[in-house]
């Protein structure tokens, strides 16, 4: 049953027995006084029956919880341990001494609740705005970074795959459908509920040859199970349809169809694969030296130099494997709904580039940092015999269409013609074959020479794209104004070391979500103390 915080004062308050047990400076008062009361509770009614069953725990007191667990990197058992224990924690939810009793499953329960919808990141965007209200933080001037999440799961040998899937998937169906089980289990190569089961095969020499027998053994349960009118829904036979289709192929004999196909290893597995059973939704990706089965974090926050404190605004969590290109115009997006909408946005190269410079104007947002897809070698731009790009051709845009026009070649030489390909949607140039034939950086230029026509190919993105690029590499003031990013890496320092968040604490992605919206949530509480602490003085409308 859904019960609200009580306004009234008690007169078991801590504070009233114990007045000097803290300094009257200590966060837990800033805490209790301006951050509490901006937690709407009402948000949370639909988690609850409004006249039937239990009442819930205090949803501001759970909602704290959270926050403290972000703010120091704790457990459900020791939240659930520290509570009556922590004075700071007392005063700050407001708890008299003997009341400060829940349960750690009450609190993952509630967790759980937030999982299902986008309450919790209502909350973050709500407190997050009253912060940058009453800090009077400007949101004009943003920057955003990714950053890996690493899974608590190990990343599996192709053997170790195949092996953890078939078991995984026969342990439901022992559990769910015995009698089909006790059918298939003498059809496989080996029996992989046994209780010495191992995920490694000390004799290499055997590993190929029961990697191929295991193979088989994920054809048989497919072909057994796919039509299935129960089987094939559960989740482990789904994963196992996935990994066999990921890893393996089917070579059918053509000449007899009664010979069993020939079930074929790939060599290298299909791109964004699963990596382990236990949790589908982690992928396995390597960017330099780092080897990351997981998530990636995005993360934005304000960076006006003006503004005395600087706030998280955005988080989100996707696959590790996705570009940052792709996931740029949702980040936009979000902050434009969220009302965090900036003027100038700072980024390094993993999201910018031509397409989504473009993007961004158009939403009315000045998209800044270096282009993705090119070398940011000062060295190898400055080489005389570096090849050219569609920055290096006279190129103008027409005042009425927005259409680009290309004027001259890197050696001012005019266009025959151009046209836009219907099929293909560029700007196809025409130049005179004789004269790029004989011109000296032919082998430099993008210009195709044929017999009749020299043809060069250019769109809006690949124009706009090249042209920041030499921006970036040529103007000293433009690389000192967007190093402003850099700073965003010490958020994401922060965030993963101070807060957690480098390593998740769950299989799903929804739940590191949430992990990482309370992290970022403790963060901005954090900064919001320290900035009222030191600048000033604010109440807040209470809900």
């Amino acid at each position: 049953m859904f019960r609200k915080t009580s306004g009234q004062s008690s007169c078991f308050e801590f504070e009233i027995h114990f007045p000097e047990a803290l300094p009257e400076d200590d966060w837990s008062f800033t805490y209790k006084n301006k951050i509490l009361p901006l937690i709407n509770e009402e948000k949370f009614r639909h988690f609850y029956c409004d006249s039937k069953g239990r009442p819930n725990a205090f949803i501001k007191v759970m909602v704290s919880l959270l926050i403290f667990m972000g703010l120091e990197k704790l457990t459900w058992r020791s939240v659930e341990f520290l509570f009556p224990r922590r004075i700071d924690w007392l005063i700050a939810t407001n708890t008299p001494p003997g009341k400060a009793q829940i349960d750690h499953t009450t609190l993952f329960k509630f967790f759980q609740r937030l999982e299902a919808d986008a309450t919790a990141r209502e909350l973050f965007v709500e407190l997050t705005d009253s912060f940058i209200e009453a800090c009077g933080t400007s949101v004009k001037k943003q920057r955003t970074d990714s950053f890996f999440i690493h899974g608590w799961l190990r990343t599996l040998s192709r053997y170790g795959l195949f092996k953890e899937t078939t078991r995984k998937f026969l342990q439901s169906l022992r559990k769910q459908k015995p009698g089909l089980y006790e059918n298939i289990k003498g059809q496989l190569s080996q029996d992989y509920l046994e209780k010495n089961f191992d995920l490694t095969e000390k004799n290499k020499e055997l590993v190929q040859r029961k990697i191929s027998l295991m193979a088989q053994d994920l054809y048989k349960l497919k072909c057994a199970f796919e039509n299935h009118e129960q089987v094939a829904h559960y989740e482990t036979f789904k994963t196992l349809i996935k990994v066999f289709a990921q890893q393996c192929e089917v070579k059918e004999n053509d000449e007899n169809k009664s010979v069993e196909p020939e079930i074929i290893i790939k060599e290298k597995p299909d791109t964004d694969t699963i990596s382990t059973p236990h949790n589908p939704e982690a992928r396995y990706v390597r960017k330099g030296k780092q080897q990351v089965t997981g998530d990636k974090g995005v993360v934005t926050e304000t960076c006006d130099p003006e503004n005395k404190t600087q706030f998280i605004t955005d988080v989100e969590v996707i696959e590790a494997t996705a570009s940052d290109a792709k996931q740029q115009p949702e980040v936009q997006d979000r902050l434009i709904e969220n009302g965090f909408k900036p003027e100038t946005q700072y980024e390094d190269a993993g999201f910018v580039n031509g397409q989504t410079i473009i993007d961004s104007k158009d939403k009315g947002i000045e998209l800044e940092g270096p282009t993705a897809g090119r070398s940011q070698s000062f060295e190898a731009y400055e080489k005389q015999d570096r090849p050219f790009d569609a920055g290096d051709f006279d190129t103008t845009a027409d005042e009425q269409t927005d259409e680009l026009i290309v004027n001259k070649c890197p050696h001012n030489q005019t266009p025959k013609d151009q046209k836009r390909s219907e099929k293909t949607g560029k700007i196809i140039v025409h130049f005179n074959p004789d004269v790029c034939g004989s011109c000296k950086d032919n082998e430099r230029c993008p210009v195709k020479i044929g017999q009749r026509v020299a043809t060069y190919t250019v769109d809006e993105p690949e124009y706009v794209g090249a042209t920041r690029h030499h921006r970036y590499m040529e103007d000293t003031e433009y690389r000192k104004e967007c190093a402003i990013r850099a700073g965003v890496e010490a958020t994401v320092s922060e965030l993963t070391r101070s807060h957690g968040v480098r390593r998740s604490r769950h299989r799903k992605r929804s739940r590191t979500r949430l992990q990482l919206i309370f992290a970022a949530l403790a963060c901005n509480v954090k900064r919001f103390i320290r900035h009222e602490e030191q600048y000033a003085y604010w109440v807040p409308e209470t809900t």
